[in-house]
């Protein structure tokens, strides 16, 4: 029982850092990006990916809250929160589709929209516990 106990929880950990590596390399990407032409594209790919990974790691966070208390996973408790509050209070796929027939092509509006994502990733320290624990 206790081994079946550590390998889930092992697993766990594993599920949750190959997750957070991905939405930091999505963060990378758009930190990356020099507001060309074509980078709106990118953009909308890299934020559906981030907003999707941060919606599963939320919701595996709640459905393993017991476990997750437990000394092995607490760290990624203090997650919940932040990735709550960012998928709650940000919603860049309308302005993107608002400004994609016009703008797609306007270096400072791609810089506008690319530098307001990172923003919010960094809001509540989200990317910062996000950087912690893979470290």
């Amino acid at each position: 029982m206790v081994v079946l106990y550590q390998n889930k929880m092992i697993e766990l950990d594993a599920y949750f850092k190959r997750v957070l590596q991905q939405v930091s390399d999505s963060y990378d990407m758009l930190e990356s990006l020099s507001d060309k032409s074509g980078d709106l594209d990118t953009i909308k790919r890299e934020l559906a990916k981030t907003n999707g990974l941060l919606l599963a790691l939320a919701n595996k966070l709640q459905a393993n809250k017991q476990q997750a208390n437990k000394q092995d996973l607490e760290g990624y408790q203090y997650l919940l929160k932040p990735i709550r509050l960012y998928l709650e209070n940000h919603e860049f796929f309308r302005e993107i589709d608002t400004m994609a027939p016009l703008y797609s092509d306007d270096p400072l509006r791609l810089k506008n929209l690319r530098l307001s994502i990172l923003r919010s990733l960094r809001e509540n320290n989200l990317l910062e516990h996000v950087r912690t624990i893979l470290r």
